[in-house]
């Protein structure tokens, strides 16, 4: 069976969004990343820094003229094929020890996007790509007790729908060094496979993420394929999140 450390360095390669998951070694290290919590805080961090890696590559200006450029020479680099081709080569070299050079230094370090938009994504991501709760329990009171002892989330407050939802436990999630507690809880829809729960709660503390909104009135909005309420109460930042529509989340508050 293979270890977290095997699980990590397998994971160093996988690209989110594309056909690695298909691997049998890279399947078998996200399947152990879904029942490690330590993994799977590592693996949302790489997955998040691939993005970002991405993002900084697309925004590379292609020179003005380029396609003109490479039209004009075809014949100049035909006849001197050999010439180019060694350069080339060597250039494309040096791109890839570049890219490389530049994933391996955001790999040691978290990434620096702190804002709002970023945490959204990431707690939806959390959500649908599997987790580990840390901590399982129908009792509200029970989930509570955990959270406040592990110092993860303290005098939060659930809307009156939320209150009657069947919870389900929670897990602890890290959010550039804070802690957020996430709520899990079933709407009483069919779960898929494996399913525990199909409805998410993320409480942080606010000043923890750049740009957080102030109202306290829940804001609606689609994040990947779930859909959102935020809101602020307090000095907390509340995420809910469930697939569905707008009509489906309103009816937990």
């Amino acid at each position: 069976m293979m270890t977290r450390e095997e699980a990590r360095k397998t994971l160093l390669i996988y690209r989110p969004g594309t056909t690695d998951a298909a691997e049998p070694e890279i399947a078998e290290a996200l399947a152990l990343a879904k029942q490690d919590p330590e993994l799977s805080r590592w693996l949302d961090q790489h997955c998040a820094q691939q993005e970002i890696l991405r993002a900084k590559i697309r925004q590379i200006p292609v020179p003005a003229g380029l396609k003109e450029q490479i039209i004009s020479e075809r014949r100049i680099f035909t006849q001197r094929r050999f010439v180019r081709r060694g350069v080339a080569l060597a250039a494309a070299s040096v791109g890839v020890i570049l890219i490389g050079w530049w994933a391996a230094v955001l790999w040691q370090r978290p990434p620096s996007d702190d804002t709002f938009a970023n945490y959204c994504h990431r707690m939806a991501s959390t959500a649908l790509r599997g987790y580990s709760m840390d901590f399982q329990s129908s009792n509200a009171k029970e989930i509570r007790a955990y959270l406040v002892q592990q110092k993860a989330a303290e005098n939060y407050e659930l809307p009156a729908g939320l209150q009657k939802a069947a919870a389900t436990g929670c897990a602890i999630e890290n959010w550039q060094g804070a802690k957020v507690a996430m709520l899990c809880f079933r709407t009483g829809r069919p779960l898929p496979p494996g399913g525990k729960s199909d409805l998410w709660l993320f409480v942080a503390d606010r000043a923890s993420v750049k740009g957080a909104p102030t109202a306290t009135a829940p804001q609606f909005a689609r994040v990947n394929k779930l859909m959102t309420a935020t809101w602020t109460e307090g000095n907390k930042l509340y995420f809910l999140g469930a697939i569905g529509d707008e009509r489906m989340i309103r009816a937990w508050f």
